[in-house]
């Protein structure tokens, strides 16, 4: 009894945490539940703190947070507006311990350009295409994007930086279509609200703005 009670946890318990976590945030399944999904992962960082990948994984789950609220719903897994700052935390430390990972520099940028941090964002999307590991984990199904292309996709980012999402912004317009997706989400109509949100992406001013958005409306 002694023993068990003292018992080191095996690097096979925390990954399948990790792997549940993925399954259940996948939202292409029935079975998507986002807090599933983050209690997996938080538990697989307890048992198992020094991979980085169960960090960068849970990082990535609270950047998508915001977008998952609107589309499919998150529960009480955690506050919107502390979601970002929870993300930066779990991308760097999963940074420390693996740096050449392109694709947690991505998600980096992202969650600083929802904050309106331009320059941390930059420094992350400049550092993300230079880095020599540009991996695309497939099981990552809350990424948009083909591995092959994140380096373009994260020169679209700097883009965005210097214009904000869209040419011609209409943040009104896009408020509405923030509501509509809602809507649809409610309605269990989930390929609906993801176009709806889309679009509020190109009405939006900038990223800053959508997430701030989001957040008093989901709350």
């Amino acid at each position: 009894m002694v023993m068990q009670l003292f018992r080191r946890p095996s690097s096979d318990e925390a990954e399948e945490h990790f792997k549940q976590g993925l399954h259940y945030r996948n939202r292409g399944k029935k079975e998507f539940n986002f807090n599933l999904a983050v209690e997996h992962l938080r538990q697989a960082i307890r048992l198992n703190p020094e991979i980085s990948k169960y960090h960068s994984e849970l990082g990535k789950s609270y950047v998508a947070a915001p977008l998952l609220a609107v589309t499919r719903g998150i529960g009480d897994a955690l506050v919107l507006s502390e979601s970002l700052k929870l993300a930066i935390d779990e991308l760097n430390q999963a940074l420390q311990s693996d740096s050449s990972q392109g694709e947690t520099y991505l998600v980096l940028g992202e969650a600083h350009m929802y904050l309106g941090n331009k320059q941390k964002a930059l420094d992350a999307f400049q550092t993300a295409i230079n880095a020599r590991s540009f991996s695309f984990s497939c099981s990552s199904p809350i990424s948009f994007i083909d591995g092959r292309l994140l380096k373009s996709y994260a020169k679209r980012r700097l883009k965005h930086l210097a214009q904000g999402t869209g040419e011609q912004p209409q943040p009104d317009a896009a408020e509405q279509c923030i509501r509509q997706a809602i809507s649809y989400r409610d309605e269990g109509n989930y390929r609906l609200a993801d176009r709806e949100l889309m679009q509020a992406f190109k009405l939006a001013p900038d990223w800053a703005w959508l997430y701030k958005k989001i957040c008093k409306l989901v709350a």
